[in-house]
Formats: C-alpha cells, sequence, structure tokens
C-alpha cells in the first residue's frame, strides 16, 4: 500500500468514527427521551428531545449518502435545478 492508500484508510476511519457517534448520539437523545417520557417529564421536554434526535437520524442518513455514494445534499440539489423546476417542486 502506497503512503496514499494509508493515508486515506486513516482519513476513512476516522470518518467511520463520526459516522458511529453520530448514530450513538441520536439513539442516547432517543433514551433519553424515553426515560423523561415514562418519568413523566413535562411533554414539551420529551417533544425535544424526540425531534432532536429526528434530526440527528436524518443529518446521520444525509451523511452515510454523500459519504459514501457521493450525494448531494439538499441544498445542492437545489442549485442543480433551473427555476421553473424549483417553483414546480416547491408547488
Amino acid at each position: 500500500m502506497d503512503p496514499k492508500q494509508k493515508q486515506d484508510e486513516r482519513h476513512f476511519r476516522q470518518v467511520e468514527k463520526a459516522i458511529l457517534f453520530v448514530d450513538d448520539a441520536a439513539r442516547q437523545v432517543g433514551r433519553i427521551a424515553d426515560g423523561l417520557e415514562a418519568d413523566d417529564a413535562d411533554p414539551h421536554l420529551v417533544r425535544t428531545l424526540r425531534e432532536a434526535a429526528e434530526s440527528v437520524r436524518d443529518d446521520h442518513r444525509q451523511m452515510m449518502k454523500r459519504i459514501y455514494f457521493g450525494a448531494p445534499d439538499v441544498g445542492e440539489q437545489q442549485g442543480l435545478l433551473d427555476e421553473p423546476q424549483q417553483e414546480r417542486l416547491a408547488s
């Protein structure tokens, strides 16, 4: 393996760690929300944590797509469409 391949492997291991951290964060926030709900916590706290967990899961999915498949994010996708296409999608 040449030096560039070794460097790429190191980089990819770091990226995989980040992916796992994000996935773990979503799970932990979800578990905390479950615990608060079971303990009859204020509903807005539970709702906020559930929304946060879902948001982190969405970020995780987007990361996976972009890292493994090179898929552009939503903002980049919109930049690829001309104005009439964007208007049709928005309606």
